[in-house]
C-alpha cells in the first residue's frame, strides 16, 4: 500500500436518477487521474448498481476495492490508466 489518498466521489444520500450525472461529472472532471474510488455504500444496492450501469456502459474498467484482501462491495475502483 502506497499511502496515497485516492480522489473519491461519495454517492450516500444520492438518489437513483442522480448517480449517472454526478459520475460523468466527475470521471470527466478527473480524467487525468490513474484510478477514481466511488463510495457506493452497502445498504440495499440501488447505487451501487445504478454506478455499475453506468461504469459498464461507458465501458470504464472497474473492481470493488479491497480491504485487508477482502472485497469491499461499497466502494468501486475506476482505473482510467
Amino acid at each position: 500500500m502506497t499511502g496515497k489518498k485516492k480522489t473519491t466521489l461519495d454517492l450516500h444520500g444520492c438518489t437513483k436518477e442522480e448517480v449517472f450525472d454526478l459520475l460523468d461529472k466527475f470521471i470527466i472532471k478527473h480524467r487525468h487521474h490513474d484510478e477514481l474510488c466511488i463510495i457506493v455504500g452497502r445498504g440495499k444496492g440501488i447505487v451501487r448498481e445504478q454506478a455499475i450501469k453506468y461504469l459498464k456502459g461507458a465501458h470504464y474498467p472497474w473492481r470493488y476495492e479491497r480491504v485487508r484482501g477482502f472485497e469491499n462491495k461499497g466502494a468501486l475502483i475506476v482505473d482510467l490508466s
